[in-house]
């Protein structure tokens, strides 16, 4: 049925849009810098969007974009219909129903504001939106004078999707036996934002349920290892506020969230269940200043922080069993995926453009401040002809030889190198 949905999607436009058909197809391969073999994970073949307006029901048009994603080694492919949403345009605003991904924050691609949508982590290190997946969802902005309020209502939970089973992914995960479902999935959010003194400023309230799985129940009576241990999402506030001024030729932007999670344990009836994680608050934050150097060259740099201020309950480790939860071994089950890497990271780019834009060269850099990793990474993109695009990429991961549960260190194996061809239409 999906595959059916996606494809007639993608019929219906070309049929019926005149302008309003565009995407790419985009083969590209990685490969492991160890031992140049092919990283047998999924990869977004090609995307189509579609712009479908409809002036005879007043300012009204319909939005989708379709993606096709395929795995090099099994010759495997699939559609995706990442969003199908109506939009409206009434006086006080505009209104949109379906299928969505939405953006909150300012800070560029890392934003502890925007828990909206779930990640899709096999696309993790990629920008934005890219990394998102979309959910059913209302959305309405309403606009006055140099304010505006955006209400977010989203009837069901989607989770993150996690690569379980993968063994190329860099973190292997075993899906969990038992997971509870979300009871009342119901989520809602709300963001004012405003502009003074040439600068914006934004507050936000999302109230739902975490996107990453967290330990809710341990049996004791359990013979099977891998039922011992129950997972399901927290309910999560999220309290967020950001802001975006220049200060000559620099921009700033900062972004941070407080977040409130817990597990409500009053239908416990079951002595073998034993309560887990009950209780946590805790800060993440973005620092961005963006500098656009001599030669055009753009400078930008990322301050990115995890903060645990609380925790109530208890947790599994492995080889050591049921502990308290303390700050260092909760994980948070919302926010933006790069603060989970440690505590405190600093991210630094630099993108320049030569032979009048055809070649675009991209660095960048990411540095634990808390502990010893670091990533390296280096793109180019060149144009040959109008619509085409080559490009070339290689990343590299240090961690700590020493320390075999660091973030960097599981992520050495997963450096690697990357080619592609990408048609734009």
């Amino acid at each position: 049925m999906k595959t059916f949905i996606s494809t007639t999607v993608i019929i219906l436009s070309i049929i019926f849009a005149q302008n309003g058909f565009s995407g790419n197809i985009h083969p590209s391969g990685q490969f492991f810098l160890s031992n140049s073999h092919q990283i047998n994970l999924p990869f977004r073949f090609a995307e189509f969007e579609i712009n479908l307006p409809f002036s005879d029901f007043g300012e009204c048009e319909f939005k989708s974009m379709v993606a096709i994603e395929y795995r090099w080694k099994i010759n495997e492919h699939q559609f995706d219909l990442r969003e199908a949403y109506l939009m409206w345009y009434p006086s006080f605003g505009e209104v949109k129903l379906g299928k969505q991904i939405h953006s909150w924050g300012v800070a560029d691609g890392n934003n502890p504001t925007d828990n909206i949508n779930a990640y899709d982590y096999y696309y993790m290190f990629l920008p934005g939106t890219d990394r998102k997946i979309g959910s059913l969802s209302a959305s309405t902005n309403i606009y006055f004078g140099d304010w505006q309020i955006e209400g977010i209502v989203i009837p069901e939970h989607i989770p993150n999707r996690m690569p379980f089973g993968e063994e190329d992914f860099p973190f292997y995960m075993q899906e969990p036996s038992i997971i509870q479902e979300v009871e009342n999935p119901l989520e809602f959010g709300v963001r004012i934002q405003t502009s003074a003194f040439e600068s914006d400023f934004s507050l936000s309230y999302f109230n739902g349920y975490d996107r990453g799985m967290s330990q809710r129940y341990f049996n004791s009576q359990s013979q099977n290892p891998l039922e011992r241990i129950e997972v399901g999402f927290r309910q999560s506030e999220q309290f967020g506020v950001d802001f975006v001024t220049f200060i000559g030729d620099f921009t700033l932007r900062m972004e941070s969230a407080y977040f409130i999670t817990s597990y409500d344990y009053l239908d416990v009836h079951i002595a073998s269940l034993i309560p887990l994680e009950k209780q946590a608050e805790y800060l993440q934050y973005v620092i961005q200043t963006e500098w656009t150097a001599p030669f055009d060259i753009l400078l930008n740099t990322q301050l990115i922080g995890n903060k645990t201020f609380y925790t109530k309950g208890q947790t599994v480790v492995p080889e050591i069993g049921v502990t308290k939860l303390t700050p260092d071994n909760f994980q948070p089950g919302m926010g933006t995926p790069f603060a989970m890497f440690s505590e405190q990271s600093l991210l630094i780019s630099a993108t320049g453009n030569l032979f009048d834009s055809r070649l675009e060269i991209a660095g960048s850099s990411m540095f634990n401040l808390k502990e010893k990793g670091m990533m390296f990474g280096l793109r180019a993109d060149y144009s040959p002809i109008e619509n085409w695009n080559i490009e070339l990429g290689i990343t590299k991961f240090i961690g700590d030889e020493t320390d075999i549960e660091n973030a960097f260190t599981k992520l050495e194996d997963f450096s690697q190198c990357s080619v592609g061809l990408k048609y734009s239409f």
